[in-house]
């Protein structure tokens, strides 16, 4: 698959057996099984095409009796690859908030949208220590964070879109693992996934305020960079505009929460650089959104030390 990368680090292994979708090498070698998918339904390595336009995500302008029972059965598809199935997952109706709810056994199981429970209305997180789990998010430019606990066998994973970057939501996740399942963040490791680059993802000055007040201007020059932009008419803005890094920014918070630097894998894919890959937000090519999937299941660790 023809994935524009920022970097030449061998961050992910990319599947094209079945419906395409990556993961991370990291997670890949505790044995815990993930994925990130695609624009793609099938894709042939060998002529370097594909089918398009798999949907996961139930989008505002669906008609629900049509759509969902098609995003259930695409995302049961995805869970089998990563040897589970619809009947353990959980799912969140994401709203941009540090919002981070723990996963019970009645939270399993497909929800028909619009019926889903009131604590997972409001929520861009979840953690668990259920075995065999499923827990799934969505995305078009927001990086999903997957966290894993080998020792407590435990997982978390996380929608980042800059509101919740800015909560430090990464920080919630990590702080409820430990409160919930006596989790070490020495023990912990977080893949930041695909997402917008800070090349692409342009901000108005009141982010930054807001990040510049919330964390304090020495860290919000870490997160931002100028670059030059222009207005609606065309005219260039005098000193440039803002443009958020998303990928710093949570590293900066994972690190901060007590995750060893080197336990933390962070994505070097774009999804606005790869639009005829990935379902992109910014790039106006929201057709559908992304799915990242994560199981609640080890395996060896060796190699990880």
């Amino acid at each position: 698959m023809k994935i524009r990368y920022s970097d030449e680090k061998k961050i992910f292994n990319i599947h094209t057996d079945n419906i395409p979708y990556l993961s991370f090498d990291m997670l890949d070698k505790m044995g815990v099984p993930n994925l990130y998918s695609t624009r793609y339904i099938s894709y042939d390595e060998e002529s370097g095409d594909g089918i398009k336009g798999l949907k996961l995500a139930v989008m505002k302008t669906d008609n629900i009796a049509e759509a969902a029972p098609v995003v259930i059965n695409n995302r049961n598809e995805l869970a089998r690859l990563l040897r589970s199935d619809i009947r353990h997952e959980c799912s969140i109706v994401q709203k941009h908030t540090n919002n981070v709810i723990v996963v019970t056994p009645s939270d399993l199981g497909p929800d028909w949208p619009g019926k889903i429970p009131p604590h997972r209305r409001n929520a861009d997180g979840m953690v668990t220590d259920i075995p065999d789990a499923l827990l799934t998010i969505y995305g078009g430019d927001c990086p999903p964070i997957y966290i894993a606990d080998p020792v407590r066998k435990a997982i978390g994973l996380i929608h980042a879109g800059w509101r919740g970057t800015l909560g430090q939501i990464p920080a919630v996740a990590i702080r409820l693992m430990k409160e919930r399942f006596g989790c070490d963040p020495s023990d912990m490791f977080v893949c930041i996934g695909p997402g917008i680059c800070r090349e692409c993802y342009e901000m108005g000055d009141e982010v930054y305020d807001a990040f510049a007040s919330e964390w304090g201007e020495d860290a919000a020059g870490r997160v931002f960079r100028k670059y030059p932009g222009t207005d609606e008419d065309g005219r260039e803005i005098k000193g440039g505009r803002y443009h958020l890094d998303l990928r710093e920014a949570n590293y900066m918070t994972v690190t901060k929460a007590g995750i060893p630097a080197d336990h933390v894998a962070i994505s070097n894919v774009c999804t606005k650089c790869n639009v005829n890959i990935f379902y992109s937000f910014r790039a106006r090519r929201m057709e559908n959104e992304q799915a990242a999937m994560m199981v609640n299941r080890f395996g060896p660790i060796n190699s990880m030390h």
